[in-house]
């Protein structure tokens, strides 16, 4: 499976600002990311920060130990994103809980 997996909000859970490098890590959906990595899932993660921000994304990504195999930066940016498949990192907690 191909899971697209957005940073800010989601890996981090800090949204604001330009101070990637200090972002809070969401501890338990890298675990969740690393799992499914572990398991062959292929992992994109992609966010609305600029090219010039990818060393200091990728070096947060490393401290963090989050695994991934694609990296894309500058995501479009809309007034309105409507998705039929997208979830929110709450909801990935909350099905990996009942699995259990």
């Amino acid at each position: 499976m191909k899971i697209g997996i957005d940073i800010d909000g989601t890996l981090t859970t800090d949204t604001v600002g330009w101070d990637y490098i200090n972002r809070t890590p969401n501890l338990k959906m890298i675990a969740w990311v690393n799992k499914m990595y572990d398991e062959g899932h292929f992992i994109e993660l992609f966010t609305a920060r600029l090219s010039c921000d990818r060393t200091i994304t990728k070096k947060w990504l490393r401290i963090n130990g989050v695994q991934y195999n694609s990296l894309i930066l500058g995501k479009p940016k809309y007034d309105l994103y409507i998705d039929d498949i997208a979830k929110r990192p709450e909801e990935v907690m909350e099905e990996e809980r009942k699995e259990k």
